[in-house]
């Protein structure tokens, strides 16, 4: 896969902390789970490099949310 080229070092390149991609992702993915309020989020570009990354730009849209559904609810 092309993405994973480019991140484990290309052609010579360096290659990027990728635990530092994955912990962004993981942060992220808490903050949307743990904030209901959040409707959208989005995060762009992500820039990883071999000492870390860096989420340049950001931007959250906020909306009322409903209460969690009670666990094994269905429909």
């Amino acid at each position: 896969m092309l993405v994973e080229l480019l991140l484990t070092g290309f052609r010579g390149g360096r290659a990027c902390d990728i635990a530092a991609l994955e912990d962004g992702r993981l942060r992220v993915s808490a903050l949307a789970e743990d904030l209901r309020q959040v409707a959208e989020l989005d995060c762009n570009p992500i820039i990883a490099h071999e000492a870390g990354a860096v989420i340049v730009d950001g931007r959250v849209r906020v909306a009322a949310s409903l209460p969690p559904r009670p666990l094994g609810a269905r429909g």
